[in-house]
């Protein structure tokens, strides 16, 4: 299962350093730390490569939240036990 901490470092690499001293929490809205559309889809990509798993794209598409992110990339890991 994915953990708050590894979709940070995902986040801040997407990032690049921008937004460094943003805290990022589970409550933190994806749309408030300037991640592109394209940021967050190479975020989705990422996770479903590392955990081999797909991610419904009505689910992922409508996350807004840091802890959504989480919720959606743990609903499809279990998913696929």
């Amino acid at each position: 299962m994915i953990e708050l901490e590894e979709l940070v470092i995902l986040i801040r690499k997407q990032l690049r350093g921008r937004q460094d001293e943003i805290p990022l929490t589970e409550d933190t809205v994806i749309a408030d730390i300037g991640l592109s559309s394209l940021q967050f889809a190479d975020i989705v990509f990422t996770l479903e490569e590392e955990y081999e798993v797909e991610f419904d794209p009505a689910k992922a598409a409508s996350a807004k939240t840091v802890g959504d992110v989480i919720a959606v990339a743990n609903s499809a890991i279990a998913a696929s036990l």
